[in-house]
């Protein structure tokens, strides 16, 4: 059956997201910053922190909108941006909402929100005091969310990577020093199992299956940060990253699960950061 669904924040995971449900049969619309044309599907222009401009957009889209999907990327790093992408622009988006039509409302956040870093695994169950903000304010958004929905669901992901964001690549074509021995674990997913995860939450919700109120998006391969840049550098056939003892990263070492979502059914394409970047390699 056809939804309408609305795409609140149309970077390259949300255009992914909306070219995928629009091949389904399904009414895509977008809202990004800035302006755009020659779109894959109607996306308009608002500040999603600005009543006013929010209202604006909203008249000129279908009353019945079924699912919002909410991907924004603050303008910067900093806590007024964060605000104003997510409880600010969240509330500005379910004020004009026909909550009695909405189906599903998906917020796509981060594994920022999980604070611990001795290397422990994580999943939805474990506890979340983060100390930056951009976690602290995350968790707000997630908070504001269920309060003013029973259908909302977070996404956590982890790392993404995929054509156009290429980091690592470049970290390690420009020479990189890491401590070999320390294990920062870090966790990754390639852009289009982020897209086609959304997809499947979509699907299911619409086909009446019972979802969580929050997932964890990360492949299955969680690594220390030594283990992905040195495959990286193996692939580009370039110098591996030289060892420095003195380094020591103390704000990322986590390991996160994905079993809630792979028991929903969910499929990954890139079960590894190697295919993954093996497939951004190969298609450069």
């Amino acid at each position: 059956m056809k939804k309408n669904i609305l795409i609140v924040g149309c970077g390259d995971v949300g255009s992914e997201t909306g070219k995928a449900l629009q091949a389904m049969g399904h009414g895509v619309f977008g809202i990004k910053r800035t302006p755009v044309e020659g779109f894959p599907f109607t996306c308009l222009s608002a500040d999603i922190s600005n009543s006013n401009s929010v209202k604006h957009c909203f008249q000129q889209l279908p009353d019945d909108i079924h699912f919002v999907i909410y991907t924004v990327a603050p303008s910067e790093r900093s806590e007024g941006a964060y605000r104003s992408a997510y409880p600010a622009g969240i509330s500005e988006i379910m004020g004009n909402l026909d909550l009695d039509v909405l189906e599903g409302f998906l917020l796509v956040t981060s594994t920022a929100v999980y604070h611990q870093s001795q290397g422990e695994w994580v999943d939805e169950l474990s506890d979340t005091m983060p100390e930056s903000f951009s976690g602290k304010i995350l968790l707000e958004a997630e908070a504001l969310l269920h309060q003013r929905t029973d259908k909302g669901v977070a996404i956590r992901f982890g790392g993404i990577y995929g054509p156009g964001r290429l980091r690592l690549l470049n970290k390690i074509r420009q020479g990189c020093e890491l401590n070999q021995f320390f294990p920062a674990y870090t966790n990754r997913i390639h852009r289009d199992d982020c897209a086609r995860m959304l997809v499947f939450l979509i699907t299911s919700m619409s086909d009446g299956k019972a979802v969580d109120s929050c997932y964890i998006g990360v492949d299955s391969c969680p690594s220390t940060e030594w283990e992905v840049l040195t495959s990286i550098a193996s692939m580009l056939s370039a110098e591996k990253p030289v060892h420095n003892e003195q380094l020591v990263v103390t704000n990322q070492n986590k390991r996160c699960r994905n079993s809630r979502i792979r028991e929903l059914g969910f499929e990954f394409t890139y079960d590894s950061y190697l295919q993954g970047y093996q497939s951004v390699i190969d298609g450069m």
